[in-house]
């Protein structure tokens, strides 16, 4: 077998691999995400601003559902909800113009680092809630 052979062969057993191994998504990366798209809000700290905006840090609804934290940055959010026992009812835009990979990255920031949580996601689990 020639090298050609090997290298192309070895490049079709990566990709494949790649669809039934993907890696949770950078939280490191999430962390610039945030800064960008959420921090205005929620603010720097992610305690949020009592009564307007939501906390995402130690916020209870959030701690290990990457999957609904995934769905209200795709699909946004509005209506009343309570976070900790604060009432608020107010609009998040969606944002499901980010990149999969950026939204897993985002929900894993946000999970793991603002509200503690231990689960994280994948850009192909966040494909899976288009």
């Amino acid at each position: 077998m020639s090298i050609h052979s090997l290298i192309k062969v070895s490049l079709i057993a990566a990709s494949i691999a790649g669809l039934f191994f993907t890696q949770p998504a950078d939280a490191s990366s999430g962390e610039n995400l945030y800064k960008k798209y959420c921090q205005a809000c929620h603010q720097p700290s992610g305690k949020g601003m009592q009564g307007v905006f939501p906390p995402l840090a130690s916020n209870s609804n959030l701690k290990d559902n990457p999957h609904y934290i995934a769905e209200v940055i795709i699909k946004g959010k509005s209506g009343p909800i309570t976070v900790n026992g604060t009432q608020y009812n107010g609009s998040m835009p969606a944002m499901g113009y980010l990149k999969d990979a950026d939204i897993a990255a985002l929900v894993n920031y946000i999970n793991t680092q603002l509200s503690q949580g231990s689960q994280e996601t994948t850009a192909d689990a966040v494909s899976s809630l288009r």
